[in-house]
């Protein structure tokens, strides 16, 4: 009897030791990942997490056909997209001043002003509710309001498509990049952990 317990108490202490190493060794993953990101890479992924706020209140349509089905342009109503406009635009901005003169910047300050733009758009149509593109159709008195009504959810939709491109190039240029002779740069290797770790998956 006793050398059953003291064989149960044996695993015990080796499966809680195991358990500790592992959680041990997570812990010091996650701060090689920050460690191994440059300066410039830890601001561009914080610019995109606030950035990611915007595209995830909007729907981005894959394609023209998809759009005219009706589905409405955002998933919240437009106050709420403003707030969140207005909310993370002070941060964003000191960001992105931050940074060199690089694609990444630019992929940054693009896809800003696509959801800016694309809300003052929104604003000329909005009804303090989420908007139905069908909807918008018939909201006009006269044939030339009608048929500048009916673009604005045209222009909307661009805007955030346009948005979500400048995103995902500015993800990527982020994220694992391989060098010529087939390795991998182990500081992107480390931001694209860090960019998924950031969005709640595992790398």
């Amino acid at each position: 009897m006793k050398r059953v317990f003291l064989a149960l108490l044996i695993f015990c202490s080796s499966s809680a030791l195991a358990q500790a190493q592992s959680l041990a060794h997570r812990g010091r993953g996650n701060s090689q990942i920050i460690e191994d990101a440059t300066a410039d890479q830890v601001v561009g992924a914080r610019a995109i997490s606030l950035l990611k706020r915007l595209d995830d209140d909007v729907i981005v349509y894959k394609s023209l056909e998809d759009f005219e089905e009706g589905r409405t342009l955002a998933r919240v109503p437009f106050e709420t997209f403003q707030s969140d406009l207005l909310e993370i635009t002070p941060e964003l901005q000191k960001l992105v001043s931050s940074l060199p003169d690089t694609p990444l910047r630019a992929d940054l300050i693009d896809a800003f002003a696509s959801f800016r733009d694309g809300a003052d758009w929104w604003e000329k149509v909005s009804e303090s509710r989420v908007v139905n593109v069908s909807e918008l159709k018939s909201r006009a008195d006269s044939t030339s309001d009608a048929l500048f009504v009916a673009g604005i959810p045209y222009t909307v939709a661009a805007h955030w498509r346009q948005a979500n491109n400048c995103l995902q190039r500015a993800m990527k240029d982020l994220g694992f990049q391989a060098k010529r002779d087939g390795s991998i740069d182990s500081r992107r290797a480390a931001l694209g952990c860090f960019m998924n770790h950031l969005y709640g998956t595992c790398c």
